[in-house]
């Protein structure tokens, strides 16, 4: 059985890793050349060190501005698994009337679908793994991106998240292949249930905890998943920062008018500390939802007669 599935599923295989080396190329190059430009001195940003260090960091961003169209769509990279794997895996055995062959010789559905499923998943696992470390490595060259809330556009593609969208993808492709037994269809299923659930993840993760509030400057919101910011008025009342402040213009003078007044602006969020606590939050949603569609899975493939 590891011998068919490998002989099955090695092209899809094969050009997803060339993927993820191509991937892995662009960020090391990316990498070294911001390592040169700022001379090896990363250990934190400049604040009003002289030009060069305004130069490094002008630099850094510059690069990390450049390269950012790629960053925001590593999330995303997982569908590869759900595309190319996972859609195919029962959907192909049905449309070419295989899978009758395959389940009546000696091995059994549950043992087929156990085997191949597993080498599959393993490979996902290492796959998102493998991929959240790269682009992990490489944040960790721009101060002040690594291990940080403020850019939930890439949360999912760092750390020991990317190993459980990985599996997620892979897992709802073979789910949707088992239930509508068409590649193509089951393609489409899982693109737009994955997107579908990105943007659900994406609204749900600033609630992931009870956010921390406070009024004033506050130094640990550096880094951190901003909830909701405001201003308070003398008698309790929240404000928008868009709201109007009664005697006070709008415009640059608006602040300055509205603390004269009274008014103190306070910041809802998550703090930066939560990182690796977030990650264990949605990778376990994530496994939930994976071993309910694996549940699909199997229960599409075994229990049905023909």
């Amino acid at each position: 059985m590891l011998w068919l599935t490998w002989r099955q599923h090695r092209t899809q295989l094969l050009v997803t890793l060339g993927f993820l080396a191509a991937v892995g190329g662009v960020l090391l190059v990316s990498g070294r050349i911001a390592l040169d430009a700022a001379n090896g001195l990363l250990t934190s940003y400049c604040y009003g060190g002289g030009v060069p260090c305004r130069e490094r960091d002008e630099g850094l961003e510059d690069l990390y501005q450049k390269i950012y169209p790629l960053v925001v769509m590593l999330p995303f990279v997982p569908l590869l698994a759900g595309v190319f794997w996972g859609a195919p895996l029962l959907a192909k055995e049905y449309e070419r009337n295989t899978h009758q062959l395959a389940w009546t010789q000696s091995v059994s559905r549950g043992h087929w679908l156990g085997v191949k499923s597993g080498v599959l998943a393993g490979c996902a696992a290492l796959a998102g793994l493998a991929s959240g470390q790269m682009f992990g490595s490489w944040l960790e060259i721009f101060p002040g991106r690594a291990g940080t809330l403020t850019e939930t556009s890439y949360f999912g593609a760092v750390g020991i998240a990317p190993a459980a969208w990985w599996l997620f993808a892979f897992t709802l492709g073979a789910a949707a292949g088992a239930l509508v037994r068409k590649t193509v269809p089951a393609i489409a299923i899982t693109v737009a249930v994955f997107v579908a659930a990105s943007i659900a993840l994406l609204l749900l993760r600033p609630h992931y905890a009870e956010p921390v509030r406070t009024i004033g400057a506050d130094p640990s919101a550096e880094g951190a998943l901003i909830v909701q910011v405001g201003r308070v008025a003398p008698d309790g009342r929240e404000l928008r920062f868009t709201d109007d402040v009664p005697g006070c213009p709008r415009g640059q003078g608006t602040n300055a008018c509205a603390e004269a007044a009274g008014y103190r602006d306070f910041t809802v969020y998550q703090p930066s500390s939560r990182f690796w606590r977030f990650q264990g939050t949605e990778a376990g949603i994530l496994l939930a939802a994976t071993a309910v569609l694996g549940g699909v899975a199997v229960g599409g493939t075994v229990r049905r007669r023909r």
